[in-house]
């Protein structure tokens, strides 16, 4: 199952109030788009932001699901990581695991840190990073889609990737927006270029409020299926980021 994991390796109204005066002004819904966009990239904190220097401590409770061809459950991992970030360097230390129920702590711990002593425990988020965020931001293309139809309260906003984006970690989705707020609620998408070996990933973020820093990752959700030949499997991953330390630097802002 750790080597499955591999698979996985929002409108006008909700602008700022200096953007609503220029979209009153006659800019173009495409234009209105692009604003939205790239307040959201100010105002949230992605997998990327998180451990690149904006905190330093996060713990991830991750369950890994190993479904058969009727959906049914085969195989259940379950951990909870707790990552500190200092000096640019990811240290991850393993609180607890379990497999099919039974425990895996002192297993899995000291594969973990042999691993991170070999510098083979690496982190990398390409295909869940968000779209609107600082370095990805120029790939994609933003439109305005509307309300949701099943919250009719909440807006949308809909991006793909640009006609000359050719970077992994361009994807294909929208986001949901609360229009009193302005905040990001939930991202849903599939990366444009799949990682090795998946033939389908689909993935879902929700987001809250943590006072001090804005709208933060809350819960992935990640639904993949691929393998090799006749070696196949579907994953179902849920991680959810709580017990945010922010970073000194941050803090003292």
């Amino acid at each position: 199952m750790c080597r499955a994991l591999t698979l996985v390796g929002l409108l006008l109204f909700s602008l700022p109030l200096e953007a609503r005066g220029e979209a009153q002004g006659g800019t173009t819904p495409t234009v209105e788009a692009e604003v939205l966009a790239r307040r959201l990239g100010e105002t949230t904190w992605g997998m990327e932001e998180l451990l690149a220097g904006k905190v330093e401590q996060v713990t991830i409770t991750l369950r890994v699901e190993e479904l058969d061809g009727d959906g049914n459950v085969k195989h259940t991992q379950e951990r909870v990581d707790r990552v500190t970030v200092k000096g640019g360097q990811h240290h991850r230390e393993l609180l607890q695991a379990r497999k099919d129920g039974q425990d895996a702590t002192e297993a899995l711990r000291k594969d973990l840190e042999e691993r991170q002593r070999k510098g083979e425990v690496r982190t990398s988020f390409n295909s869940v990073n968000l779209p609107f965020a600082a370095s990805h931001l120029s790939q994609h293309r933003f439109s305005l889609a509307g309300p949701e139809p099943r919250e009719p309260h909440r807006l949308r906003l809909r991006f793909e990737p640009r006609a000359d984006g050719k970077a992994p970690s361009i994807h294909k989705g929208e986001a949901l927006v609360d229009p009193s707020s302005g905040q990001l609620l939930r991202l849903s998408y599939s990366p444009t270029e799949l990682p090795t070996m998946a033939d389908r990933v689909e993935v879902r973020m929700d987001f809250r409020a943590q006072p001090g820093m804005g709208q933060v990752l809350d819960t992935l959700h990640v639904d993949a299926e691929g393998g090799f030949l006749f070696y196949k499997k579907h994953l179902r991953i849920t991680a959810r980021y709580s017990n945010l330390v922010l970073a000194k630097a941050q803090a003292s802002r």
